[in-house]
């Protein structure tokens, strides 16, 4: 073989100098990429109202829907006694706490996706309208039960589906017109919930003893029916730039990562320990300082503490959220939730104990729910938001479902031992909390092994430093 061969042979001129043309041109189109993605990012960020006349109408029409559907829920301890106690004597708690869960499991977990799939303009404002009217019929309806099976079906079951419907929707609006200050807006639209809760467990109370049942459900479905005609008005949805309405909604994020996983997880556990403390608060503090008499408003004050703590919390929540990072401050809440119930509700023994814990516990244990729609828009944009936020609503349907049972059926199997019942419930919040850490490999289908040996981390895939805003 000639030596020549051994040698690569010289590359012709043109050829070279063509190819460099071709980087160069490759260079100029990425650069161009990257400058055009970029103000495109930037336009989107400038393109948010962050405030104005109708975003804030926005937060108060959400507001105004969290005061009556979910304050409807946290007011299920008064109602949940007053069964127990005069209508229904011989009904277990356990049985009781079903209904409530009922109700969440089925708004959270069966009609949300059907309309999330549809959730375009008009018809996002029909829904939520339908969702209102039927809601109306089943409180209504509820008005006049005898039975505890009907309590189930129109208390539990129905009102369960009718809230479903509209929830997701109105649910993440405050994300579509606030960037910047998307967190402190949807703490106090979702504030709502404790706020109303309080205000709702205050006047029911009252009521009850002094008109009835039956005229204080009567009073309070049209009391709600005229807040939602006044809200629906105040409703409205804006699309980022660039967004088609018309694309098909997916059901699911377009790219599944560990740090999907990792909030579902989180929700799926932390809410199992989230309700025990507000529907059992009640008949706990009978219990506790037996010198209270059936009628009186005492038994009730640390639910109504819990309830407007709660919604003060969710709006230093949301504060805090765009101060230290939403993903900070959505661990904080299962973990210091966890931390209180097992160690102060576990020895709050007097009436003031009781007191103090239920504003600690109303204050810090429940940001996780207004920061949820935040947590996703961090995680996964603002695009499909409220097909996100349904999912992650929907993982923590089973905890709504059978929490709270869990922990009667705890109570009355540990022989009425309260500390049981904090232990269990102040555990699954620390078992949220830790799993906001943990989830899956990136890019790895989760399965059983992968979800608990594998240690990812939606809060450290955004940023593996510990004390940075995230």
């Amino acid at each position: 073989m000639p030596i020549e061969a051994t040698f690569a042979q010289p590359q012709d001129p043109l050829t070279e100098l063509g190819e460099a043309l071709d980087r160069e041109k490759s260079t100029a189109q990425s650069v161009k990429a990257d400058t055009e993605s970029a103000t495109t990012l930037i336009a989107l960020e400038e393109s948010y109202p962050e405030g104005g006349l109708r975003a804030w109408l926005v937060v108060l029409g959400c507001f105004l829907y969290a005061c009556t559907v979910f304050g409807w829920g946290l007011n299920w301890g008064v109602l949940q006694d007053y069964y127990h106690t005069t209508m229904f004597p011989n009904t277990s708690l356990s049985v009781l706490g079903t209904i409530v869960g009922l109700a969440n499991f089925v708004s959270m977990n069966l009609l949300h996706a059907q309309c999330i799939s549809m959730n375009n303009g008009e018809f996002q404002q029909k829904m939520i309208a339908i969702s209102c009217f039927l809601a109306y019929l089943c409180l209504l309806a509820s008005a006049f039960v005898t039975k505890v099976y009907q309590l189930f079906l129109f208390q539990g079951c129905l009102l369960g589906l009718s809230q479903g419907i509209g929830m997701p929707l109105y649910f993440s609006l405050c994300s579509q017109w606030f960037l910047k200050k998307r967190g402190l807006a949807t703490g106090i639209a979702v504030s709502g919930s404790g706020i109303g809760g309080g205000i709702e467990t205050l006047i029911m109370r009252q009521l009850i003893s002094r008109i009835g049942y039956r005229n204080t459900i009567l009073t309070f479905s049209s009391l709600h029916a005229v807040i939602w005609i006044f809200a629906w008005f105040l409703l409205k949805e804006r699309l980022p730039p660039g967004t088609n309405p018309t694309a098909k909604k997916l059901w699911l994020p377009k790219k599944i990562t560990g740090s999907f996983w990792s909030v579902a997880l989180s929700m799926f556990f932390g809410v199992f320990g989230y309700l025990p403390p507000y529907y059992l608060s009640t008949t706990y503090t009978r219990q506790m300082v037996p010198g209270l008499s059936a009628s009186s408003l005492l038994a009730t004050v640390p639910l109504i503490a819990m309830n407007f703590c709660l919604g003060i919390g969710r709006i230093s929540a949301g504060r805090l959220a765009d101060i230290f990072g939403p993903i900070n401050m959505f661990f904080c809440s299962f973990f210091v939730g966890g931390l209180l119930q097992m160690v102060f509700w576990t020895f709050a023994r007097t009436y003031t104990a009781i007191i103090i814990f239920s504003i600690l516990n109303g204050l810090v244990g429940s940001w996780f729910m207004s920061l949820l729609p935040v947590v996703c828009a961090r995680l996964f944009g603002v695009e499909g938001l409220s097909t996100i936020t349904g999912f992650m609503i929907l993982a923590n349907s089973p905890g709504q479902f059978v929490g709270t049972t869990i922990a009667a059926l705890v109570l009355s199997t540990s022989g009425n031992n309260w500390k049981a019942v904090s232990l269990y419930s102040g555990s699954m919040q620390i078992v949220g909390a830790l799993s906001i850490l943990y989830g899956t490999r990136h890019g790895k289908k989760p399965n059983m092994t992968t979800l608990t040996c594998y240690t990812i981390t939606a809060r450290f895939h955004q940023e593996k430093r510990v004390f940075v805003k995230v």
